[in-house]
Formats: C-alpha cells, sequence, structure tokens
C-alpha cells in the first residue's frame, strides 16, 4: 500500500511538472520543507511540492509568490458530490497550512528576497487535483462543489485545477503547438479595472487569473501579421460564439486582422449554419473569423 501511494504522488508530481512547464511556469522551486510554526497544525514540517514566484503581467506592480500542492486519487474522485466536497476541504486545509508556514520559512524569504518582486506582493495557492481514472478523465468538479463553504479563517486565495482544468489547458496549447508550428505568446487582455502599463500585453507566462478562466488567448504572426487565437472551455452554441466573438474583437482592438476561436465540441458540418450566421452578425468587423474544434477529428478538413 504504501508503495502505491509513493507511486501515485510521484506521478501527480510529475503530471504538475509537465503542466507547469506548458504554461511557462518553468524555473519552479520543488520539495521545500518548512518548519511548523503553529501547535494548531499538529506537525513538524509542512512540505511544498512546487513554490513559484513570477510578476503577473495582468496588474501595475504585483508580484504572484505561489504555493503549489500536489494531490492524485489513483482510482478517481470520491464518487459523490459530499464526498468530493469533503476530500477537497482536507486539501484546502492542508495547503492553507502550508502557506501559513511558508510565510515565515527563512528558505522561502531567501527565495523572495533573491526575486525582483514589485512593490505588492500577493501570497496564493494552487492546488493540482489529479486522479487516475479513465472513464472519468474529463469529469469537471465544479458543479459538486457549488454548495461547498469552506472556513478557513485566513487570507489567501487558494486556486484549483482539477482534471478537467487540466485537460483544457493541455488539449488547448497541444493542439496549437501541432497545428500552427509557429512561436506564441500568452495574450494579456484588459481585465476591468486592471491596468496594464505595458502596450506589450503579451508574453510567455499564463497568469493565475486566465488558469482559472474558460478562456486561454494566445497571440501569434502569420507572415507579418498578428493573429489572436481564443481557446475556449465551453460547447458550441449560437450565444456562446457571440460571446466569443464579442470578447475576441475586444481583445483584439483594431490590431489583428485573423482571429481564430476554438471550441470543445464544434462540428464543421452541423454547426456550419449557425456559425455563419453569427459571423455575418459581426458585418462591421474587420478581422477575419474562423471557428474550429480543438478535439481532432477528420472533419477538421471540413475548416480548411
Amino acid at each position: 500500500m504504501g508503495e502505491l501511494s509513493k507511486t501515485s504522488g510521484e506521478n501527480g508530481e510529475k503530471l504538475t511538472e509537465e503542466l507547469l512547464k506548458l504554461i511557462g511556469w518553468k524555473s519552479f522551486m520543488r520539495g521545500i520543507n518548512v518548519l511548523c510554526n503553529k501547535p494548531l497544525h499538529d506537525k513538524q514540517t509542512h512540505g511544498n511540492d512546487f513554490f513559484y514566484i513570477y510578476n503577473n503581467p495582468l496588474h501595475d506592480q504585483k508580484t504572484d509568490i505561489v504555493y503549489i500542492s500536489t494531490k492524485n486519487s489513483s482510482k478517481g474522485y470520491p464518487a459523490g458530490a459530499q464526498g468530493t466536497r469533503t476530500q477537497l476541504k482536507k486539501h484546502l486545509l492542508e495547503l492553507e497550512s502550508i502557506i501559513d508556514c511558508s510565510k515565515v520559512s527563512p528558505q522561502i524569504n531567501s527565495a523572495i528576497s533573491s526575486f525582483t518582486c514589485q512593490k505588492q506582493k500577493r501570497h496564493f495557492g494552487v492546488l493540482f487535483w489529479w486522479h487516475g481514472n479513465k472513464e472519468q478523465i474529463d469529469r469537471d468538479i465544479k458543479q459538486d462543489l457549488s454548495a461547498m463553504q469552506i472556513e478557513l479563517g485566513a487570507k489567501h486565495p487558494i486556486y484549483l485545477v482539477d482534471m478537467a482544468r487540466a485537460t483544457f489547458i493541455k488539449d488547448a496549447l497541444t493542439h496549437f503547438k501541432s497545428s500552427i508550428h509557429a512561436p506564441y505568446n500568452f495574450y494579456y487582455p484588459k481585465l476591468g479595472s486592471i491596468v496594464i502599463s505595458n502596450d506589450e500585453r503579451f508574453g510567455p507566462i499564463l497568469p493565475i487569473e486566465l488558469i482559472a478562466s474558460d478562456i486561454i488567448p494566445i497571440k501569434f504572426m502569420i507572415g507579418d501579421q498578428p493573429a489572436l487565437c481564443l481557446y475556449a472551455k465551453q460547447n458550441f452554441s449560437d450565444e456562446v460564439l457571440k460571446k466569443l466573438c464579442s470578447l475576441a474583437l475586444d481583445f483584439a482592438d483594431a490590431w489583428v486582422k485573423n482571429i481564430f476561436i476554438g471550441l470543445e465540441n464544434y462540428h464543421p458540418a452541423d454547426d456550419k449554419n449557425k456559425k455563419d450566421e453569427v459571423l455575418m452578425s459581426f458585418d462591421k468587423r474587420e478581422a477575419d473569423i474562423k471557428v474550429f474544434c480543438y478535439k481532432e477529428s477528420v472533419l477538421d478538413l471540413l475548416e480548411v
């Protein structure tokens, strides 16, 4: 049993490591043990599976200090919503205690001091919760968590990356790399009141706000012309496509002539008329918009 648990843990860490590299979080530290300084935790040490610092490109003068925990349930998530919530609460409380003690750890503070931080520092956690049940590989546990209430009594947000979100990120970026064969950057849109001073709103790192969203925007070049690709964790409908077209045109801000919108289940034959109807309604646009399904099939040839 111990060997099986060890293998499951190692597999989870391997998956996390590869996904971190995929989103540009490459210069991370791993396996940092810190002393526990809270008797309430009833531990001697806490283990940070991964630790990462980056200057958030969506905010002026803000550095994100990220404590990353990996969990891997080899047989799948708990069957029911209540079991899922109970297990997740345990994982979140454990990560909260790790952040609590890590913030006063000399090793962690040494790493922070050696990084060129911005004026504001934000500490938060990311929980990668994997499982090994192939029959439920895309199970989205978000609906199971709607009634969840957790009294953490802390100041640190914690973001969850479950199998469904990790699969979306991996599918989107793998599809882009195999389809475009060109250098790319993540695009950093202006989000609400967030102000970005740099006119070049793109870079190699996917910030936490976009990891937690259902959209991955990518900027790349077609010849000497900039292009925008939006991958959306959504099923096709005319309403969904209208919103994504509006969003893409807003993101593009007149600098792009080619926009690509990827959806989970767009059908090039069955959905073509609805797609054309939506695109026709944006009659004043200058950009050419193409819609595709990033879960590949031979039907993709209909959109070539």
